[in-house]
């Protein structure tokens, strides 16, 4: 039990080091403000690492239950919890009523459950769903309650995966519709700007073109900064010309468990 910590402890340093996070071997960070409280407000948070990440303010942490890859939203938006089928709710008892999307492939794969059923249904828009079916959020449940926005999972999860549960909420932070903002948005923010919102998906992998999934495309703009484009290969499509939030999101691979094809992904150039 001490060697697991002790070593999840050291992951925690190594992740937080590698993607210049903070690691807070004392006291954790605050918060973002919820609609009522976070279900582990409370709760002591451990292996606690926070900083910011494609512009907005992330942590990961775990608590005695779970694991927590959590972003800051722009705003402050109602209660909703996406959960994959058969996983429990246990103690994370956000959202009351279940609300079906329509989408059969969506719902035989997650239970949407809110305080707001007309928030559920704007925010769950085609591309969000798209990126919820994606191999990335595989495993995870997804919670919007306030100003936060985060995945969790049951007990203690390998920090091997961190970076990619990252760049999922990205990309869904990115997909949240004007509209949302505007009819839902209880501190009344303006959509902020450059918001990534397309995720860039490498073909099947083959066996002799491996490099494809080592090392995705870099984003690059010509002197006008008004066009996009990458440095051969790949088309990376992008929403702004800022080059904020290219999301770099393959598919998982063959072997159960590994994440090998997310370990590089493409950094923005300013």
């Amino acid at each position: 039990m001490w060697d697991r910590a002790r070593k999840s402890t050291s992951e925690a340093r190594e992740f937080a080091s590698l993607h210049a996070l903070e690691f807070h071997a004392d006291a954790a960070p605050e918060l973002p403000t919820s609609n009522s409280a976070h279900p582990f407000q409370h709760e002591e948070r451990r292996q606690c690492i926070s900083g910011e990440w494609r512009g907005r303010v992330v942590q990961r942490f775990s608590t005695s239950a779970i694991t927590v890859e959590l972003m800051t939203l722009p705003g402050i938006l109602p209660r909703l919890q996406v959960i994959p089928s058969g996983l429990e709710r246990g103690a994370l008892a956000v959202g009351v009523w279940v609300v079906p999307t329509g989408n059969p492939a969506f719902d035989s794969r997650w239970t949407v459950m809110t305080d707001d059923a007309e928030f559920a249904a704007a925010f769950l828009s085609p591309r969000v769903q798209e990126a919820l079916l994606h191999p990335a959020a595989s495993g995870r449940a997804l919670v919007v309650d306030g100003a936060a926005m985060y995945l969790w999972a049951p007990g203690d999860q390998p920090w091997s995966d961190t970076r990619v549960r990252f760049e999922l909420l990205s990309v869904i932070s990115g997909r949240i519709e004007a509209d949302v903002w505007s009819r839902f948005d209880a501190a009344t923010h303006a959509l902020p700007e450059g918001q990534a919102s397309v995720v860039w998906v490498p073909g099947d992998e083959l066996a002799e073109d491996e490099v494809q999934w080592r090392v995705a495309p870099m984003p690059v703009e010509d002197d006008a900064r008004d066009r996009l484009g990458d440095t051969g290969e790949f088309e990376v499509a992008l929403l702004n010309a800022g080059l904020q939030g290219a999301m770099f999101l393959p598919g998982a691979d063959d072997t159960a468990d590994s994440y090998g094809s997310w370990l590089v992904a493409p950094k923005a150039r300013a």
